[in-house]
């Protein structure tokens, strides 16, 4: 290579082929075929994964209009747009965006799962974190298909020739690895339903952290077969188990709050909306704490709280007890 050809060298990634470029290398990291990914193959996917989802939402909002990308318009112009000197919109305000101003159908299990890539990807960024491989790469997963799927719709039907062509072997390689990952996820999941989680079915909930149906409430380890991860502390599994599954109280319901004190065990870790295997799809109250599901609960006329009714009578113990 000449000197003049060195010089003539450059580096050519529109936004699109850019985000797609992302993923490629996420893919080439979480699905190798050699065997399970490194720890700095998890890494890296985590930021540059990150890096993608910004890069092709950013996208979808300068087709709409460019200043809907900047933090605040009103503080630059499209001259310092063009030389990217601009503060960006922050990752929540990116979704809301293309929610509520372009009209994009992004639901609220999607935005969840970006927001919480962001979390992650912010705290492997700035400080460095710890958290368990297979919960990593579910939540990539997880990702990757509400990208590929954002692809489709709203951004490879735009590209011009030469881009969709610079894109398609990537594109390929994208979709192919991610059947790999998500078949690895299914394969372990059928073990695990088969072998640890059979017999289990009345206490086994959906854990936060990994998002798959394998941690088994037992009051102690509370661990996920998945993960794995053991939740020592049952009102950080409580708490962290109704942030993410639990539903907003409906008009008319009878309790504001979806986590409750337990009537058996007087701690904070009743869920009165957890979903076991064997409820069927149905939301009952477990508590994470004696590992009970509490049926035919009342709530204390005198007090409020719930208690679980002996003889119909209208308040709990410790209020009869009070006014005896």
């Amino acid at each position: 290579m000449t000197e003049g050809e060195a010089r003539k060298r450059q580096i050519h990634y529109p936004p699109v082929p850019n985000g797609i470029d992302y993923l490629r290398d996420v893919i080439d990291r979480l699905a190798r075929e050699s065997g399970e990914p490194s720890e700095r193959d998890l890494k890296y996917a985590v930021l540059h994964l990150q890096a993608a989802a910004e890069v092709l939402l950013k996208a979808r909002l300068r087709e709409e209009h460019w200043s809907l990308v900047i933090s605040k318009a009103e503080k630059t112009n499209l001259k310092k747009f063009e030389k990217g000197e601009f503060e960006s919109a922050t990752n929540a305000e990116t979704v809301r965006r293309l929610v509520e101003v372009v009209g994009l159908d992004i639901s609220a299990g999607d935005k969840k799962t970006l927001l919480d890539l962001a979390t992650t990807r912010n705290q492997l960024q700035h400080w460095g974190i710890t958290e368990e491989a297979n919960a990593v790469l579910t939540r990539a997963a997880d990702v990757l298909d509400f990208l590929i799927r954002f692809l489709d719709q709203y951004l490879l039907p735009h590209l011009d020739a030469d881009d969709e062509e610079a894109v398609a072997d990537d594109l390929e390689e994208i979709r192919t690895g991610l059947v790999r990952i998500e078949s690895y996820v299914t394969s372990r999941m059928e073990r695990l339903n088969e072998n640890d989680l059979k017999g289990h079915e009345a206490r086994t909930v959906r854990c936060p952290d990994c998002q798959q149906v394998a941690l088994i409430v037992d009051g102690a380890a509370n661990k996920c077969s998945f993960c794995p991860r053991d939740w020592m502390d049952p009102l950080e599994l409580a708490s962290a188990y109704d942030n993410a599954f639990s539903y907003s109280p409906a008009p008319g319901d009878p309790y504001e709050d979806t986590l409750v004190d337990c009537p058996d065990c007087d701690t904070l870790t009743l869920a009165l909306e957890a979903e076991t295997v064997a409820s069927n799809g149905s939301h009952i109250p477990l508590c994470f704490n004696c590992a009970e599901t509490q049926d035919n609960l009342g709530e204390c006329a005198r007090c409020g709280r719930l208690y679980r009714p002996t003889d119909e009578e209208p308040i709990c113990f410790d209020c009869f007890a009070d006014l005896g």
